[in-house]
C-alpha cells in the first residue's frame, strides 16, 4: 500500500519522462511495443523507466518486462483521481466495477494481451499478466519474480 501512496504523489507532479532518459528505453523496445509505452501517461511512462531502471534487474529482458508490466492500463483511460477511486472501490467491492474502472483493475489481463500481439517476449507477456499476485504464486523463476517485484 505504500508504495501505491508513493506512486499516487509522483503521479501528481510528474510530467514524464526525460527525453534522454526515455530514448535509452525506447531503443530496448520493439517497434510495436515502443507505439504502446507511448500511448501510457506521463506518470505511467516514468514509472516505466524507473522501473526499468532498477539495480536488481540483469538484463534487457527483465528491463523490457519492468518497463511494459502496466501497459494494460491504457486500456481505460484513467486520470490519477480516478485510479484512485477505482483502486478503493474495487477493494471495498471487488469484482462489481463495470467499464473503464473494471478495465483499470484488470489492466494486468489486458497489458499481457496487448504485449502477446505486440508479439513481446514470454518474459514480458507473464509479467504484465502477474505483477500483482503474490510472489509465491508466480509462474517466473522466483529470483526473476521478485527482481522485477523490486522494479516495481
Amino acid at each position: 500500500m505504500i508504495h501505491l501512496i508513493r506512486r499516487f504523489f509522483q503521479s501528481i507532479v510528474d510530467r514524464g519522462p526525460e527525453r534522454a532518459e526515455e530514448a535509452w528505453l525506447l531503443d530496448l523496445l520493439s517497434t510495436a511495443e515502443a507505439a504502446l509505452y507511448t500511448q501510457m501517461s506521463a506518470a505511467d511512462r516514468s514509472h516505466a523507466l524507473r522501473s526499468a531502471r532498477c539495480p536488481a534487474l540483469v538484463d534487457h529482458a527483465q528491463q523490457v518486462a519492468a518497463a511494459l508490466h502496466d501497459v494494460g492500463k491504457i486500456q481505460a483511460g484513467l486520470g490519477t483521481m480516478t485510479r484512485v477511486a477505482a483502486t478503493l472501490v474495487g477493494a471495498i467491492i471487488p469484482g462489481r466495477l463495470r467499464g473503464r474502472w473494471a478495465d483499470y483493475l484488470d489492466h494486468p489481463r489486458l497489458g499481457a494481451a496487448l504485449l502477446r500481439d505486440a508479439g513481446s517476449a514470454e518474459l514480458t507477456v507473464i509479467w504484465a499478466a502477474e505483477h500483482h499476485l503474490p510472489l509465491a504464486e508466480s509462474s517466473l523463476p522466483p529470483e526473476v519474480a521478485a527482481a522485477l517485484a523490486a522494479a516495481d
